[in-house]
């Protein structure tokens, strides 16, 4: 579908005030609002995103953690979103709320597990007009065809051109998204190489076994011995030396 027709057709459901956002309207709820009955199709959850989603961008160590995110200020309409996806087989966490700084509550909708990412992001970029873009660029990392570095180069773009908001986010990334799952992989695989070589006292080791037993959590008990996680997890593992 050309650009001009993914516009045409998300601009079908955003006519007229009760198509704002591409959904049925139901019955009144005796408050005065219209409850929303349900979305039918992917055109109109594209036409929601293009206002009201974006791709939620996170930086780790070595590689991006992308997702979708949909917000409202009125939680029936994200729960009217979140019923199509399911339907769609779209894993995802229940519709959260957060303050906003004038006190008002502002609800979001997250899809974060990978492969349910993937699949939204494909079925939303030849619909998406204004968020193309980003769902363009957030698939080309995942498919591995650009590095973490790229992928920020390109949102930060988008945030020039006022297609997507906040700041432009600049990091050290220089890997596809497999190499960097896989330094990841590594790093942890020598930090917990480095927490076996480390020696622990018996007399310390006791200790720590006792604290742990009286419902000392690790982060108390890493800043009483001094030790990492990786070591202070090894040490309770391990059976008792002779007494305890």
């Amino acid at each position: 579908m050309t650009l001009s027709g993914a516009l045409n057709s998300v601009t079908n459901y955003c006519v007229g005030a009760s198509d704002a956002y591409g959904i049925d309207e139901g019955p009144s709820s005796g408050s005065g609002e219209t409850q929303p009955r349900e979305y039918h199709t992917w055109e109109q959850v594209a036409g929601y995103f293009d206002g009201d989603g974006n791709v939620r961008v996170e930086v780790g160590t070595f590689v991006l953690r992308l997702g979708v995110r949909f917000a409202d200020t009125w939680k029936p309409q994200l729960e009217a979103i979140r019923a199509f996806l399911v339907n769609q087989g779209v894993t995802l966490s229940p519709v959260g709320a957060e303050r906003r700084k004038d006190g008002r509550p502002m609800f979001r909708l997250d899809v974060g597990e990978v492969q349910s990412v993937v699949k939204v992001m494909r079925s939303l970029l030849p619909l998406s007009v204004k968020k193309h873009e980003d769902l363009r660029i957030a698939l080309d990392y995942f498919e591995g065809r650009i590095t973490g570095s790229q992928a920020l180069d390109g949102f930060g773009e988008q945030v020039s051109l006022g297609r997507r908001r906040g700041n432009k986010r600049i990091a050290d990334l220089p890997y596809t998204r497999a190499q960097g799952l896989r330094l990841y992989q590594l790093a942890n695989a020598e930090r917990a190489r480095i927490a076996h070589r480390v020696k622990v006292p018996i007399d310390v080791k006791r200790r720590i076994k006792r604290d742990r037993k009286r419902g000392m959590g690790i982060a108390s008990l890493r800043r009483k011995y001094g030790y990492t996680h990786g070591v202070l997890e090894r040490v309770i593992r391990e059976p008792s030396e002779g007494t305890d």
